[in-house]
């Protein structure tokens, strides 16, 4: 069990980017973080909650904010995180078995892809997203696939993980709002799992 704990949390925080290209400017908005009560995670920004209830254990702000390289979520740290590394991360959440829930948003402007809506951006990441996963893990498959997230039709990628030598499962699904990509990924001990884990996301 250590060994696969081991695992799943080498797995939580890899970061896929996108490539520099053209594309057409989007009505732009303010980034927001979102908020953790309780056991239930909310984002206004993209309209999503989650209640992952008992035995889940969320990162707290300073390790996110620790995580994308900034010091707290003030405007000022979220724009700086943003022009140096590309993302902040919105949320990790883990249970006891380590499977784990990471929420990421990635300013678009900044490498002209704003235009991109989730199915764009996963075209546009899919010829190099196995050969940046294949620098840290060995990737049995990757998979575009449909899911329901928080109530509505979304694209997603299935990818199936060996990370020294324990079977992984990474369900990836997306959600656009203004000039941002919100990229979630549920890594999980089994497919079934990844998506049940997905199935706790609803509309807010």
């Amino acid at each position: 069990m250590k060994k696969t704990k081991s695992a799943l949390a080498a797995a939580a925080l890899s970061v896929v980017m996108l490539f520099s290209a053209c594309s057409s400017p989007v009505e732009k908005i303010d980034f927001s973080h979102g908020k953790v009560e309780g056991t239930v995670y909310t984002n206004d920004m993209i309209s999503v909650k989650a209640d992952f209830g008992e035995g889940w254990t969320y990162f707290t702000d300073d390790d996110l904010a620790a995580a994308s390289g900034i010091t707290d979520f003030s405007k000022e740290q979220t724009d700086k995180a943003f022009t140096s590394t590309g993302v902040v991360y919105d949320m990790y959440a883990a249970n006891e078995d380590n499977e784990n829930v990471n929420i990421l948003f990635e300013d678009l402007e900044l490498s002209n892809n704003s235009s991109l809506d989730e199915q764009g951006y996963i075209d546009a990441s899919m010829p190099t997203l196995k050969s940046q996963l294949e620098a840290q893990f060995t990737v049995d498959s990757i998979d575009q696939a449909k899911i329901t997230f928080a109530g509505t039709e979304s694209p997603c990628v299935k990818i199936a993980l060996d990370v020294s030598g324990v079977k992984l499962y990474e369900c990836q699904t997306y959600k656009k709002a203004g000039q941002y990509m919100c990229v979630i990924t549920v890594t999980a001990l089994s497919e079934e799992e990844a998506e049940n884990i997905l199935a706790k996301f609803t509309a807010a």
